[in-house]
């Protein structure tokens, strides 16, 4: 099943909705997010998923996260060294 989710990627200024499906993992949420805003902010390796001010586990699945449709998620580029 289709899941829209309003993805907001720090360093964007605009608020993007994503199509993910309910089986996806939550490091593809970042993936594509990063990729819908990559005209206005450059994609990073390393990129974590928040909903609710908790950051996600990144091989959770939409469902499994607890994600519905038209919830708010924050994704955080993170430095790795």
């Amino acid at each position: 099943m289709l899941v829209p989710l309003y993805g907001f990627l720090e360093g964007d200024t605009l608020g993007l909705v994503v199509l993910v499906h309910d089986d996806d993992r939550v490091h593809a949420i970042a993936e594509q997010l990063q990729l819908a805003a990559c005209v206005r902010v450059a994609p990073r390796t390393h990129a974590q998923v928040y909903f609710r001010g908790q950051r996600l586990d990144p091989e959770l699945t939409v469902s499994e996260a607890g994600l519905a449709p038209l919830d708010r998620i924050d994704v955080v580029p993170e430095e790795k060294g």
